[in-house]
């Protein structure tokens, strides 16, 4: 049962991340760094609302808007999937990005392993 939840959680996030970035962002960037992008900023809205749930002590409410936003997370997923089709290939060593950019995908890529395989 966590399991399921923190994927729903996560969806939720991604739905919040990639509309965040649809908005900030121009379409010519990476589908790639787009979505990097948009893991870290559904990371902070994530906090943002479990943060305000939490000192209003309603946890619960904070989950269930978490919860009641995966759906929506699944589609934004999906329809970026569908949106980036032929633009994903070669984005960690593309030529004619700046270096620092390549070193940030690099190191964006070590820290979600991290996240993802060490801190649980």
């Amino acid at each position: 049962m966590t399991i399921a939840v923190v994927l729903l959680v996560t969806l939720a996030g991604l739905c919040l991340g990639l509309r965040t970035t649809s908005v900030m962002l121009n379409p010519g960037i990476h589908p790639l760094d787009r979505l990097a992008l948009s893991i870290i900023a559904g990371a902070i809205w994530t906090a943002v609302v479990f943060d305000v749930a939490n000192s209003y002590r309603i946890y619960d409410f904070g989950l269930g808007l978490m919860l009641s936003l995966s759906p929506a997370g699944l589609f934004d997923i999906t329809k970026w999937w569908f949106r980036s089709r032929g633009r994903r290939a070669g984005w960690l060593r593309v030529g004619d990005s700046p270096g620092w950019l390549v070193t940030l995908r690099w190191a964006f890529l070590a820290g979600l392993a991290v996240a993802v395989f060490l801190l649980p």
